[in-house]
């Protein structure tokens, strides 16, 4: 089974395959930040796709929405989420919404953690890919790790 991990952002987007259970493609992705929000979606839903057609996932999984954040970043952060979705639909592809407290458990076993530890609870190996992109906590090693862990708890849900 290959899986399709994603957390996305305006910022700094993370992305992850898994095949088997093993990560065969991981990145950050970073939009134009010049651009407004609305081509900034396009753009990473394009990227999106492509990487979707690419690989052929049997799985597409992103991230759900923060109920807990509030302000006008999460209004922005839901027209993302529903121009990746409706894109990659396009393409023929299904994607499922992951709640982020169930990302969380599958990563740590707790609903409520925090991104450190769900970075420490990285195998060794896809910690070391990650390392190897030249990525740190401050740019954008959380985002990779969600998006691995977004892509454990599509398995886990299949």
């Amino acid at each position: 089974m290959k899986v399709l991990g994603i957390d996305q952002s305006y910022r700094s987007c993370g992305i992850v395959i898994l095949e088997d259970g093993e990560m065969i493609h991981c990145e950050k992705y970073v939009t134009v930040q010049a651009m407004d929000i609305f081509s900034r979606a396009e753009q990473l839903t394009t990227h999106l796709k492509t990487i979707a057609e690419q690989y052929q996932p049997d799985l597409v999984s992103l991230e759900g929405l923060s109920f807990g954040s509030m302000g006008n970043a999460t209004r922005d952060l839901g027209g993302l989420l529903f121009t990746i979705i409706l894109g990659l639909r396009k393409s023929g592809f299904d994607p499922g919404v992951i709640a982020p407290p169930t990302v969380k458990k599958v990563a740590t076993g707790k609903g409520n953690s925090k991104k450190e530890m769900m970075i420490e609870c990285l195998p060794d190996d896809v910690r070391a890919e990650f390392d190897a992109l030249g990525v740190k906590k401050t740019t954008g090693l959380s985002d990779l790790a969600d998006a691995y862990w977004v892509a454990r708890a599509a398995i886990e849900k299949e």
